[in-house]
């Protein structure tokens, strides 16, 4: 059986260079044969309630953080 994927949106909180701004994300939700189990993967940040300039940021949603960078007004996986 095969996992089911779809495109799935909701709110989160990015924290870093001073500031702290509410976000919208979309992720797809890959849900394992069963349905009891899920993951989330390919994050993307939609929109963010202000303007922050350009450096290294913390985003917390669903319970989990995950590190970003904001470059040339584009959000990029932090590593």
């Amino acid at each position: 059986m095969a996992s089911n994927r779809e495109r799935v949106r909701f709110s989160g909180t990015i924290r870093g260079e001073g500031h702290e701004a509410d976000c919208t994300i979309a992720a797809t939700k890959v849900t394992l044969p069963g349905g009891s189990e899920f993951a989330y993967t390919d994050y993307d940040i939609l929109r963010v309630s202000k303007e922050l300039p350009e450096g290294n940021y913390e985003v917390t949603a669903l319970g989990q953080t995950f590190r970003v960078r904001l470059k040339d007004r584009h959000w990029l996986a932090a590593m």
